[in-house]
């Protein structure tokens, strides 16, 4: 089987994360991670964005909607509760999680400011990935400290009203 490009979105910065909306009707919005490594600052930094964007009906070109800029992104995964929701596990050592507003037209857009926010302490550089459970109360998050760390999200009538870290420990030493 052959694979091909159909349609693709420039970004400012390195892609390091893509997914796909699983909300009926919403399967055609993506999320986009991404960082660029900031070598003149000491501490070396990592900027970027989270941002949203849609296939277009003919399936040959994507559409930024929205983005929120600053800190980088290293992974992003969808939330189906109440509300849409999209977690970012991000450079500042946290993992954050926005509210994702729903177009009449089919398309979404990108709370400018998280809904919830869960430090983790000893996290290193970053937060690098993040996994939520099945019934999407509980994440799980990993760090460049080797150190996981694990959340568990409120829920209100309003959509996410807290995440709340519940443990952490020390998982590995690659980094």
């Amino acid at each position: 089987m052959a694979i091909s490009t159909s349609a693709t979105l420039p970004t400012p910065l390195n892609a390091d994360v893509v997914a796909f909306c699983p909300e009926s009707g919403l399967h055609h919005v993506l999320a986009c991670g991404c960082y660029e490594l900031d070598n003149t600052q000491q501490p070396a930094r990592r900027h970027g964005r989270l941002a949203l964007a849609f296939v277009d009906r003919a399936g040959r070109q994507l559409v930024e909607t929205s983005a929120v800029e600053g800190i980088g992104v290293l992974d992003c995964s969808w939330l189906q509760t109440s509300r849409l929701l999209l977690s970012a596990a991000t450079a500042a050592c946290d993992t954050r999680i926005y509210q994702v507003h729903k177009g009449a037209d089919g398309t979404a857009t990108l709370a400018e400011e998280a809904c919830a926010t869960m430090p983790c302490a000893d996290a290193g550089d970053a937060c690098m990935a993040l996994d939520w459970s099945a019934d999407a109360s509980r994440v799980a998050v990993t760090s460049t400290a080797g150190r996981v760390y694990l959340g568990e999200l409120g829920q209100s009538s309003g959509g996410c009203s807290g995440l709340c870290g519940s443990a952490s420990w020390r998982a590995h030493e690659l980094e």
